[in-house]
């Protein structure tokens, strides 16, 4: 007896996990995204600190580590996904044969070259069918490792250039600052020898904004 094809239901939870799958997924871009936001913030806190470099190394480890577990959770998905579509594939495959076996079991008093040549033909669209899915899911994956190595990629590209700036911007402000102050006291300087009330000390620049 040929095996009954998915109902609705099966269908409907079919669709319920995939759409599970879909949202855990954008969680866990936007936490990727969250992840490099942060990093961002703390470099900058770190060119305030005497300390630069070791306060850079522990941020990116700890950066590093995040995504390193944002990626485990993305190949479990993944994984999970493969194992879905391959149960699938197995029992659409049975299900074929059965009815394949059932069509046979029917067709015994036909000739014997057709019954050999349907079932080759049977044979070789499943095969063909199986091979076209697999592509495709190879496919997808390839998609879906290679957008992932190329965000990887672009942000890893982006950093050198971004801290530089960052040095800069902050290195400039320090510069501008200190010749504000020496003007200052240079004013005050001048002020005291002529008698007169020295101005108010001018603020300090604001730290580097990312």
């Amino acid at each position: 007896m040929a095996a009954s094809p998915k109902g609705p239901q099966t269908t409907a939870e079919e669709d319920r996990i995939q759409a599970e799958r879909d949202a855990q997924r954008e969680r866990i871009q936007k936490q990727r995204k969250e992840v490099q936001e942060q990093l961002t913030r703390q470099e900058a806190e770190c060119y305030k600190r005497f300390v630069v470099d070791s306060c850079l190394r522990d941020a990116r480890r700890d950066a590093r580590t995040k995504d390193m577990a944002l990626r485990n959770q993305e190949i479990k998905l993944n994984e999970a996904e493969r194992h879905e579509k391959a149960r699938e594939r197995r029992e659409y495959i049975e299900q074929n044969q059965a009815e394949q076996r059932e069509k046979i079991d029917a067709a015994q008093d036909r000739p014997a070259a057709a019954d050999e040549q349907q079932q080759l033909d049977q044979r070789e669209a499943t095969r063909q069918e199986r091979a076209s899915e697999a592509q495709q899911r190879a496919a997808q994956q390839r998609a879906r490792e290679a957008s992932h190595a190329q965000e990887e990629a672009q942000r890893q590209a982006a950093e050198p250039g971004r801290v530089e700036r960052a040095r800069m911007r902050y290195e400039a402000k320090q510069r501008k600052a200190a010749e504000k102050r020496a003007k200052h006291e240079r004013d005050m300087e001048d002020a005291a020898k002529s008698g007169k009330t020295p101005a108010a000390p001018l603020p300090e620049p604001p730290a580097p904004a990312q």
